[in-house]
């Protein structure tokens, strides 16, 4: 296994400053409202450094989102790993999912201010990069058991996880979120159950 060298490695805590303190700025002050020149203030670099690293404000927001994002799906598939029937993968996933995107106000926060910092269309293919191949995944395991009640494993991908997301956002906006985020959820596998034909 390769050594990292000394420089690489301060380039690699450099980063992680950064990433550290931005997230928290963007969840504390909002994206508007933050500077680069804040980001390195609390991150304790050069706006150099900031730069260097991330082509403008815009980059930066997109690597803390993708970063946050990224643990979530990990998150979420590992909830599903801890069953065998391609069912309860799916509910263990969607409780997950609910879960992790409403109980952190910090991620909460990042997710609502996406579209304004990234543009709506950068935000849908983020979601095409990480979270749909994982919607799909659940859903062709329910296919092949057959216990899908519809072939279009495409549209419903793509519904189902608009779904997701818009449940994310409304459940995260609520003055109430983790009871926003029960009734979302109870309604989500409402909505799942009437496409799930049980095995025999």
């Amino acid at each position: 296994m390769p050594v990292k060298s000394r420089r690489a490695e301060y380039k690699e805590l450099t980063r992680g400053a950064v990433l550290q303190a931005a997230a928290r700025l963007f969840a504390e002050r909002g994206f508007a409202a933050t500077t680069i020149d804040d980001v390195a203030e609390a991150a304790r670099v050069s706006k150099g450094s900031v730069y260097y690293h991330f082509a403008d404000k815009a980059r930066l927001f997109e690597a803390v989102f993708t970063d946050g994002q990224s643990r979530l799906v990990e998150t979420v598939a590992t909830a599903a790993a801890r069953h065998d029937a391609p069912w309860d993968q799916l509910i263990a996933a969607l409780d997950a999912y609910m879960d992790g995107t409403v109980a952190d106000p910090a991620h909460r926060t990042l997710l609502q201010q996406a579209p304004t910092a990234l543009g709506v269309e950068r935000c849908r293919e983020l979601d095409a990069e990480m979270g749909l191949p994982a919607v799909r995944a659940l859903l062709e395991n329910l296919a092949a058991t057959g216990e899908l009640a519809v072939d279009s494993i495409d549209m419903l991908t793509l519904l189902l996880f608009s779904a997701l997301c818009e449940a994310a956002l409304t459940a995260g906006a609520a003055p109430d979120p983790p009871r926003a985020r029960d009734e979302a959820t109870t309604v989500l596998k409402a909505i799942m159950t009437g496409l799930h034909r049980p095995p025999a």
